[in-house]
């Protein structure tokens, strides 16, 4: 499962014996830089499943959620919006509560105007962020699942390519840019050789790290990026809404799809209150499609009808019977004492407390990826 770490000149002597056409040499050139196909996704090992719980930021918070559940969380999941570096608390908090962090990034503060369009991320608008991310997750030598830009067929999302009337939003968010944006996310906070980035990002039709003239800018001296980023414990989500919101051609999930050398994990959120019939069959539709890929349930709640716990267990008896899924994440909003608290909700409740104490479920990640 180790992510590729091929020197690039000795694919391409390889590629010259071989006399590969083209398509395949491309390739595989750019393998070496994404990774392999089975990328490292840092799945739960032995079968096993990772439950989590958002964060509030006061680990307190996270304790009093443990006991409650009778269980400790494997994950925390931390919302963020860009330009927020992980240094401002979330990692320290990871390390402290010993979980392993889901960063769920969006491109603006929750109801705010966002900070950067899908469109300027794939023309390396603000490459200092993600150069920022891929340094201190790495000198970190945490496990960081990076939940990019989730929902992002949901019209409420600053980044989906829609709006709730069913229009486009324009250009500069378009599904297209969307998928550039993505992939150069990856490229650079997945790291390797400068050059070999710049030269995958060169072939998608964006410009290079920091939109540099070429792979020996000045500007990489001033801003201290070296030669070969480095290359940080991370695993990218890919987590659409199964149905469009609006529900339109184009806005489906497959339309955001970046491509299989940029994800780790696919999923989808679920909660109680919009838990339809309809819902639970997209829900399975959408879990068979993206076959071979570990499966999580990027958020999840009781919120706001689970008064029998049918909806928990549910949820839960699906986890345990379909072997790709390898983590659900509790979502409790970002602030303590709020609707969506476990508290409120008693039955579902007492169905975690017995689904998390099954051997399935590990309360801490390895330490062999710590």
């Amino acid at each position: 499962m180790a992510e590729a770490m091929v020197d690039r000149g000795s694919i391409r002597s390889f590629l010259r014996w071989t006399r590969l056409p083209a398509a395949v040499a491309a390739s595989v050139l750019s393998l070496a830089v994404t990774g392999s196909a089975a990328a490292r996704s840092f799945t739960p090992r032995h079968h096993k499943i990772f439950h989590g719980v958002s964060d509030t930021t006061n680990n307190k918070d996270f304790h009093r959620f443990a006991t409650r559940v009778g269980a400790h969380p494997a994950v925390l999941e931390d919302f963020y919006h860009w330009d927020t570096p992980l240094t401002s608390g979330a990692l320290q908090r990871w390390h402290q509560t010993r979980t392993r962090g889901v960063l769920s990034l969006s491109t603006a503060p929750g109801g705010q105007p966002e900070l950067i369009s899908p469109r300027q991320i794939a023309q390396g608008r603000d490459d200092h962020y993600l150069v920022r991310l891929n340094q201190t997750i790495a000198e970190s030598k945490q496990v960081v699942y990076i939940r990019l830009f989730p929902e992002m067929n949901g019209h409420r999302n600053p980044y989906c390519a829609f709006n709730a009337n069913g229009t486009k939003k324009g250009r500069s968010h378009s599904t297209n840019n969307f998928r550039r944006a993505w992939q150069r996310t990856v490229l650079i906070i997945r790291g390797g050789k400068r050059g070999a980035i710049n030269q995958e990002l060169r072939r998608r039709h964006m410009p290079r790290i920091l939109q540099a003239s070429s792979n020996h800018d000045p500007i990489y001296a001033s801003e201290n990026v070296q030669r070969h980023l480095d290359r940080p414990k991370v695993a990218f989500m890919w987590s659409p809404q199964t149905i469009g919101s609006p529900s339109v051609p184009g806005n489906q999930p497959g339309a955001y799809w970046p491509g299989k050398r940029f994800v780790d994990w696919v999923g989808a959120d679920i909660y109680s209150a919009f838990a339809s019939r309809g819902v639970w069959t997209a829900f399975k539709r959408f879990y068979r499609h993206w076959r071979h890929i570990p499966f999580v349930v990027g958020e999840y709640s009781p919120w706001n009808n689970d008064y029998s716990g049918d909806f928990t267990r549910k949820l839960f008896h699906f986890a345990l019977r379909h072997g790709r899924t390898r983590m659900l994440i509790y979502y409790r909003s970002v602030n303590p004492d709020t609707p969506y608290d476990v508290n409120y909700w008693p039955r579902a409740k007492r169905v975690l407390r017995h689904m998390l104490n099954k051997h399935r479920f590990a309360p801490y990640a390895s330490r062999r990826h710590h």
